[in-house]
């Protein structure tokens, strides 16, 4: 009962008078589904994450189903360390991008297997220990879906799930600004501008395309992903009986462009929704009615005071767990210019986040590096470091590659950068390929309807060849001991750092627990680094883990060019 009021709270501000409805067709759906009935659930196992991303198909290894193939690679991903595991798309799709555009939500796509096979690979996964993440694609699905079908059928009802008007769109231009490709449209009589998220693949008119029974239809991505009508209550309860059978079966759920959702037309970003924020507690209050344990991840690039709404407040949880972006933008910014000063710059902006809440840190993702809100002279020194290494995507303001590429395979620099990451507080996201050092696929080898998106260069299959190579081999080895050491430090980088002096060059803090502390030195430069400090080793502290040659004199370390050392007092 409390469970439903809590819900009845988040939709009544979204639906008014259609609140009863939805929650008791909501509950008359979700008595045949299974509950963790925990008496103790565990409300706080998403801190400290250490997040493995793989696409359904990207083990290659033998002839059985994608899924199939995917079971053996769990105990891998469980060597590395890590506690959960992001499957990325695999409902039935078109794969117009990459799974992203869904035609079912009920069904795992033909060509990856069953749903035995899928429940097999949540029971061992979870014998494992593993959790699981699922991407909801909630702000657009496929012109291949059901619901947009009917409404060019003429429909009525299901044409209220998109956003539609009957007149053309007055579209203007295309022109550049902040770091993005904007489109500008005359809206009632007034200018509207709208970020174009894919401008190499807009149409005509960039956010609209007509239907096939004469209305215009908005989508904020491909032409083939129409947005969804949100403020429809029939779409939400769409949803709800979603986040229902996939909860039921264990998964967690990655929140899909969730600042474009629940808004109309000429979305906008960087502005606190109401809508939108009632409407992902709605979700996770769904989810947890099913399983108190289930958790969500925002994904969002937009500014920090907006993305850390989304996790809600310490009494008001909206969601857990947000992806940090703009630590990863300057990430590379300190990579490139050898300074880790911009590491704190944004440090120091992301600490104001609820208790039961956490980022995500990390290099890379399956989307592109985005260099949203870097202005030059920083954007061009970023692009002349890296876009000889990957390609560019969103005309420029985005670079698509794997790490390990964006490094110039340098190993010894790809390491020093996954101590960095596992130097900050939060959880980690290790994207699929990355801890054998996969490289970009050539953009010319690709099949050529796959060339648009350069993103498809950081994406492909992991091979038996590329596992069982000596340099994967090696790699795997290094970065699961950095990772499964950084596990069992948790209690300290749970906790904010706090700031040394020391060289620009050298990431310097500590963390502290109870009376215990924790000294964190990583040098990102190529040149050795000193820092002035007075250390008695095997008395004072403890080395923890050390990566390349360190150096203790009277009073100071000196690191080696790209060197790193985690010391415990």
């Amino acid at each position: 009962m409390q469970e439903v009021n809590e819900l009845k709270q988040y939709l009544k501000p979204l639906y008014k008078h259609n609140t009863e409805r939805l929650c008791s067709e909501i509950i008359c759906y979700a008595k045949d589904f299974p509950r963790n009935e925990n008496p103790y659930p565990n409300l706080l196992w998403h801190k400290f994450l250490n997040l493995y991303a793989i696409y359904p198909d990207g083990v290659e290894n033998g002839n059985a189903a994608p899924l199939a193939r995917l079971i053996p690679h769990l105990a891998h991903i469980k060597r590395l360390g890590s506690n959960a595991l992001h499957i990325l798309p695999f409902l039935a799709s078109p794969l117009v991008d990459a799974g992203f555009d869904v035609s079912d939500y009920m069904r795992v796509r033909d060509d990856l297997g069953t749903m035995d096979d899928m429940r097999n690979v949540v029971h061992e996964a979870q014998k494992l220990g593993l959790r699981l993440f699922m991407d909801l694609v909630a702000n657009h699905v496929s012109e291949e879906h059901e619901w947009f079908q009917k409404a060019q059928a003429g429909d009525e009802k299901y044409r209220r799930y998109f956003i539609v008007q009957k007149t053309k769109p007055h579209f203007v231009e295309k022109f550049h600004k902040e770091s993005a490709v904007w489109a500008r449209y005359i809206v009632n009589g007034k200018v509207r501008d709208v970020n174009i998220a894919f401008p190499e693949m807009a149409g005509e008119i960039p956010h609209w395309r007509e239907g096939k029974d004469g209305y215009w239809y908005y989508h904020t991505y491909y032409p083939q992903q129409l947005d969804l009508n949100w403020h429809n209550p029939d779409v939400f309860l769409e949803f709800a009986k979603i986040i229902v059978f996939w909860a039921s079966l264990g998964f967690n759920f990655r929140l899909d462009a969730i600042p474009f959702v629940g808004k109309g037309a000429y979305k906008q970003t960087d502005e606190d929704n109401e809508f939108t924020h009632q409407l992902t507690a709605a979700f996770r209050s769904v989810a947890e009615s099913i399983n108190p344990e289930c958790v969500f991840i925002v994904e969002t690039y937009e500014r920090i005071q907006v993305i850390t709404r989304y996790l809600g407040y310490t009494h008001f949880k909206q969601t857990h767990l947000a992806y940090n972006f703009h630590l990863c933008t300057y990430l590379w910014v300190a990579l490139v210019e050898q300074d880790a000063t911009f590491i704190w710059q944004k440090l120091d902006e992301l600490d104001e986040i609820p208790v039961h809440a956490d980022w995500i840190n990390f290099l890379r993702n399956h989307d592109e590096l985005s260099l949203a809100y870097l202005q030059d002279p920083l954007l061009s020194d970023v692009k002349n470091a890296l876009m000889k290494y990957g390609e560019s995507f969103r005309e420029g303001y985005g670079i698509s590659g794997r790490t390990y590429s964006l490094l110039g395979r340098d190993e010894t620099r790809f390491l020093n950068a996954y101590f960095l990451v596992a130097s900050l507080p939060g959880g980690v996201l290790i994207p699929y390929g990355d801890e054998i050092g996969k490289t970009n696929i050539p953009l010319d080898k690709l099949p050529p309807q796959l060339r648009k998106d350069t993103r498809n260069i950081n994406r492909g299959k992991i091979t038996a060849e590329e596992l069982n190579s000596a340099k994967g081999k090696r790699i795997m080895e290094k970065l699961s001991k950095i990772i499964v050491k950084r596990q069992a430090l948790s209690e300290f980088l749970n906790v904010w750092p706090q700031r040394l002096t020391s060289p620009a060059g050298v990431f310097a803090a500590t963390y502290h627990f109870g009376i215990s502390e924790l000294l964190v030195l990583v040098n990102i430069t190529d040149k050795p680094q000193c820092v002035k400090i007075t250390i008695a080793l095997h008395k004072d502290y403890e080395e923890m883990l050390s990566f390349h040659k360190i150096e203790y004199g009277e009073g100071k370390i000196t690191l080696s060019p790209y060197a790193g050392i985690w010391l415990q007092k």
